[in-house]
């Protein structure tokens, strides 16, 4: 009688844990990313009729889930530190900017009041050719510098397309039935040319690494992915140069027109220096100038504002990014280490419920 008894106990506490087996399995189940992995185990175990080959998939598949923690760990500290820099850089740039508008405010508060006393300040006159002078010779220096800018900068855009048309060339060559091989001294030059490009380098690093695959792989598929990338990049770096030129004729139109102005500025002040009216036009001047950078600055202000609320916002999305991504994949890995904990410790329970499943 009591051995009857002992074994009806381990009956109950045998099928206690199949239920409390298929139960969690079936909670597992319900879940898409839960199903897949199940449907892939009961897969594995009718085809190979043991589990050793699916523990060690399954083991992958949690290592690349912890893998790909890792990387968006690093990925959200470098994201945050560039948040912590640029909104930094902003908030600096829209404190200068707003001391700025302060400070030409003032200026033209000053000048308005120094306008009536000039009136009877003749030696007021020398002083305004002084600074007409000294606008002049800055401006220009400016306006050639950024002129030094632009041949710097077009001489650039120039190489960078043309390493990207040689890299056209040379995948071109393999679409037609050139061999990797045969091409690969200048794959590698061309490659070499685009990495040490200073300026587009990050623009280039697609083209690199698509480039790096060739070697290992050549299909018409990965060529015209490659060319149509290609292509883009072109176009942007064509339309980059584009914008640099327009830039530069419209600030080299306006030194033009700038430098004119004070020319005669200055020409006006020598020839009417004794008079008057000279000082006051001095002041005028000033006043204008005061109002022009008060404008100027303000509209710094305004858009390094809206930069910053844009910073802010991207930011905070990346963190929320970060937290949603984090938490499924949290998720997934509780499942997986859930399926290799059955398969490991209760793989009979494990195969009945997976046998019972379509």
């Amino acid at each position: 009688m009591m051995k009857f008894i002992a074994l009806a106990l381990i009956a109950t506490t045998v099928l206690a844990v199949q239920k409390d087996t298929k139960t969690i399995l079936a909670e597992i189940d319900a879940d898409n990313f839960g199903n897949s992995i199940l449907s892939t185990v009961q897969m594995y175990l009718q085809a190979k009729g043991n589990s050793e080959e699916i523990l060690m998939l399954l083991n992958q598949l949690l290592a690349g889930l912890v893998d790909d923690q890792n990387k968006h760990d690093n990925v959200i500290r470098v994201d945050r530190s560039a948040c912590t820099r640029i909104v930094t850089d902003l908030e600096n740039s829209i404190a200068y900017h707003t001391a700025q508008v302060s400070a030409n405010a003032q200026m033209r508060e000053d000048n308005e009041k120094a306008l009536a006393e000039a009136e009877t300040d003749v030696r007021q006159t020398i002083q305004d050719i002084e600074s007409n002078e000294r606008t002049f010779a800055q401006e220009e220096a400016n306006r050639n510098k950024a002129h030094e800018t632009w041949v710097r900068k077009n001489g650039e855009h120039d190489d960078a397309i043309a390493a990207v048309d040689e890299a056209t060339k040379l995948v071109q060559h393999l679409s037609l039935g050139a061999t990797f091989a045969e091409l690969k001294p200048k794959f590698e030059a061309v490659q070499k040319r685009l990495i040490e490009n200073e300026s587009h380098g990050a623009l280039f690093q697609p083209i690199v690494t698509a480039l790096t695959e060739l070697a290992s792989k050549v299909d018409q598929k990965a060529i015209q992915r490659i060319l149509q990338l290609l292509s883009q990049l072109r176009q942007q770096l064509v339309e980059a140069r584009s914008v640099l030129e327009d830039t530069e004729n419209r600030q080299a139109q306006r030194w033009v027109e700038f430098s004119t102005h004070l020319s005669n500025e200055h020409n006006r002040l020598v020839d009417r220096k004794n008079q008057l009216e000279q000082a006051i036009q001095t002041f005028k001047t000033n006043i204008d100038t005061a109002t022009h950078f008060f404008e100027v600055h303000t509209l710094e202000v305004e858009s390094a504002q809206e930069t910053l609320d844009a910073e802010n916002e991207w930011c905070a999305l990346q963190e929320q990014t970060y937290e949603t991504q984090s938490t499924e994949r949290q998720r997934q890995q509780e499942i997986v280490e859930r399926i290799l904990e059955h398969l490991t410790e209760k793989l009979t329970a494990t195969s009945q419920y997976l046998g019972g499943r379509f």
